[in-house]
């Protein structure tokens, strides 16, 4: 009986002991787009070969902020679209403005997380919007115009089109937009650019994403302008 006795308890200790590892071990809850949440948010450095080849952009970092509120980890996310159908140096660029968000969301700081009384991890993105001005390497869109693109949390970028390849058309697609209470595009229609670009244009913006817009009479909708810039495919020699 004393056997039976000892072994009970040890499995009662067992168990115990699991449960109380358990309840030690650190928990993580999703924060979503955290950029308004930061107590300090460094702005990342402009590469300089994207300022050379004027390439702009959004880029999206994957972070995990530790029970301290620093950042534990930072991983910038490659859109599928991002270097598929750019030249090397576009590509090389993107890559540099993925890097350079990386160091810069590693230096972001936030107040910690408490769930129940016992600080948590936190995972969720932190975005970046590249784009050139003339007072400022991270000059916010001009309000002027409608633009939409620095205030998208996703911008994936259009695919060239192959019927596009031949003539080798480039430049700028303007496509209008509709964003509706929950920053989701329900509508979307090209109103300028080149006609074999509009329809790739208007695919990738129906894919952006953006914060929602509160009015004081509750959320609103929004229409505004994407612009895309689209690069001919480089010359075979």
């Amino acid at each position: 009986m004393k056997f039976v006795y000892l072994t009970l308890i040890c499995l009662i200790l067992t168990a115990s002991s699991f449960v109380s590892a358990q309840e030690k071990a650190p928990k993580i809850i999703h924060g979503g787009i955290l950029n308004g949440k930061a107590v300090s948010l460094p702005k990342p450095e402009y590469p300089d070969v994207a300022k050379a080849a004027s390439v702009e952009g959004t880029v999206r970092v994957e972070v995990i902020i530790d029970e301290n509120g620093n950042i534990e980890s930072a991983k910038a996310v490659k859109e599928e679209s991002d270097d598929s159908q750019l030249s090397a140096g576009v590509a090389d660029s993107r890559a540099a403005l993925r890097d350079a968000a990386e160091r810069a969301a590693l230096q972001a700081r936030f107040s910690p997380t408490f769930l129940s009384g016992v600080p948590v991890k936190v995972s969720g993105d932190i975005v970046y919007n590249f784009k050139l001005g003339n007072d400022s390497d991270l000059a916010p869109a001009d309000e002027g115009n409608g633009s939409l693109n620095s205030k998208a949390i996703e911008l994936p970028l259009p695919v060239y089109p192959d019927a596009a390849k031949p003539v080798r058309a480039s430049g700028v697609v303007k496509v209008e937009v509709t964003v509706d209470e929950s920053g989701n595009v329900i509508a979307a229609k090209a109103i300028s650019g080149h006609p074999l670009l509009q329809a790739s244009a208007v695919a990738a913006a129906r894919k952006a994403r953006f914060i929602p817009v509160s009015t004081p009479d509750g959320p609103a909708k929004v229409i505004g302008i994407l612009s895309y810039n689209f690069e001919g495919p480089p010359k075979k020699r």
